[in-house]
């Protein structure tokens, strides 16, 4: 009897049992779409997020993971002559020699300018728009600079292999970026030989690339420098130098053996700690937050036992409910890139993606120029680091209400005050340690104003290209607005916030911009007329609310 009551329990309480462990269902609507468009992509308009909820969660993140590889032709890099190039270079006469170096310095610029402006144009494109998320991403976390590189065929190819790897296998991405020529040489390991081995690239493969602090110790850090001594690279091949290579034996996280760069990898990539520092940094960028320990732990255990594979650690995310919770929703500095793109795939214009490169780089985002092996810190040092005031303007630019002249004067006076706002430099003037800084008297003043109008007048190079620029979208946000319904001043402010924002549209924003469509109605004396029947007042008084909305904190928001 006893032994039927058990069964009968394990019964009644299986099914029971069997509903605790399903997880929550995940809730899907436009607030969520738009959040998987900005988080796996860089945004879109009303009507890409409409059909994202109308497509469900699972198919829009089949369609997120689908790429295609022909969406544009390859970009096509220039490489230089084989051969050795600074040998020959150097043999010339020192005029020729000076031009012929101005000449190949030029001509990298103008490649990696071009490459550039190819990337960002498949961003505001939207061409496989998870592909060019993760290549950023890993743009940020393998950086290489040209500033030390030197060479724009290795960075592009390196940009390149990104992509390849994209959504794939994170073992093959690892492996290829220890062989890539543009890693080898900004990390110095070019340099690096048997007897002499240089450390940096082993102590960022294992800080920063696999395993993160606290998981390796010195004596791992040496030790992988010498299984990596002879990976060097030539004319943007990757080159193995046998005869300086160290053959001797190493131990390396307790793996002992004559270990060559490729052994290295495999050890990395076996520790739990590997799993761990990739998962926390795919989920910190994606989330914008820390994940909880439990959380990164189960993450970490599944893209381990799939072998490293990036695409159903990204399936998995974009449908955990986790992934769309409050604490994540809407509450991520948007990077300047984010910004720039996600504002101009939400209103439908097409900027130059020249100028999107320029912004993000006046805006702290340069790209190919990462400002340390860290990358971009990202968060919220994109609010601390950048100007409100300059996104603004660039958003307005993509309006077509602001001139990139009037841009570059804004963005001069805001320097030319910060620069007067500065203790002029006085030979004998106490420091502010040792007390009261001494009055300034006539002559420091006029030093002060001569220096801030010095600042003023020097304009950077990218600054004179910015003043010239112009932008004259197609743009009809009269008739867009018009067409989904929003005539009345308060649905047509709750539209036009929704469509310039990336996050749900605030309340009080709403308010404000209701107050200013009143505001105008009544100074135009239209009374109860629809602003479609006057596009002509309406058209450039909408662009131009918009451009307030863009300049508004909740616009530096995803």
């Amino acid at each position: 009897m006893q032994a039927v009551m058990r069964c009968l329990l394990l019964l009644l309480t299986a099914p029971v049992q069997a509903q605790e462990a399903q997880p929550a269902p995940l809730a899907w609507d436009a607030q969520r779409a738009e959040h998987l468009l900005n988080r796996a992509g860089f945004g879109g308009n009303s009507a890409a997020v409409a059909r994202l909820v109308a497509l469900g969660p699972e198919a829009a993140v089949e369609e997120l993971l689908t790429v295609d590889p022909w969406v544009e032709e390859p970009f096509y890099a220039r490489k230089r002559a084989d051969g050795d190039l600074g040998k020959y270079v150097r043999s010339l006469p020192e005029e020729e020699r000076e031009m012929r170096m101005r000449e190949l310095r030029e001509g990298d610029r103008a490649q990696v300018d071009d490459f550039l402006e190819w990337w960002v144009a498949r961003m505001l494109a939207g061409a496989n728009p998870l592909r060019e998320r993760m290549v950023l991403f890993w743009h940020g976390h393998f950086t290489s600079s040209m500033e030390a590189v030197k060479s724009s065929y290795e960075m592009i190819q390196q940009n390149q292999m990104f992509r390849r790897h994209a959504l794939a296998s994170f073992r093959e991405l690892l492996h290829g970026v220890a062989r890539d020529p543009a890693m080898l040489v900004y990390l110095d390991n070019t340099s690096s030989k048997k007897g002499h081995p240089n450390e940096n690239f082993a102590r960022e493969l294992l800080e920063l690339y696999t395993l993160g602090l606290g998981n390796y110790t010195e004596e791992d850090v040496r030790e992988v420098a010498r299984a990596f001594t002879g990976w060097s690279q030539r004319n943007g091949r990757f080159r193995f130098e046998e005869g300086r290579h160290d053959k001797g034996k190493k131990s390396v996280l307790g793996k002992s053996g004559r270990l060559g760069g490729a052994e290295v990898v495999e050890v990395l990539l076996k520790q739990a700690a590997c799993a761990r520092h990739v998962a926390g940094a795919l989920l910190a960028y994606f989330e914008g937050r820390e994940p909880a320990p439990e959380r990164l732990a189960s993450y970490a255990s599944e893209l381990r036992d799939s072998g490293y594979r990036i695409d159903g650690f990204l399936r998995r995310l974009f449908l955990d409910p986790e992934f769309y919770a409050d604490e994540v929703l809407a509450a991520r500095v948007s990077s300047p890139l984010d910004y720039l793109v996600g504002s101009a795939r939400r209103l439908g214009v097409a900027p130059d993606p020249g100028l999107v490169v320029l912004g993000a780089s006046l805006l702290g985002q340069r790209l190919f120029y990462p400002p340390s092996v860290r990358g971009w810190e990202g968060g919220e040092a994109w609010a601390a680091g950048t100007s409100l005031l300059v996104r603004g303007q660039l958003a307005g630019l993509f309006l077509g209400v602001v001139s990139g002249k009037e841009l570059v004067g804004a963005l001069q006076e805001e320097r030319a005050a910060a620069a007067a706002e500065e203790p002029p430099a006085m030979d004998g003037e106490a420091s502010a340690m040792e007390g009261e800084p001494p009055a300034m008297d006539d002559e420091a003043r006029a030093k002060r104003a001569k220096l801030a109008r010095k600042r003023r007048e020097k304009l950077p190079e990218e600054l004179r290209e910015l003043a010239r620029a112009e932008h004259f979208p197609r743009l009809n946000l009269v008739q867009r607005l018009g067409h989904a319904g929003a005539e009345q001043d308060a649905d047509l402010a709750q539209a036009l916030v929704e469509e310039c924002l990336a996050i749900p549209a605030p309340a009080a924003l709403v308010a404000r911009v209701a107050l200013r469509l009143e505001g105008e109605r009544a100074r135009l004396e239209l009374g109860a007329t629809p602003w479609s029947e006057v596009p002509e007042e309406a058209e450039p008084f909408l662009r131009a609310l918009a451009h307030e909305i863009l300049a508004s904190p909740e616009a530096q928001l995803d």
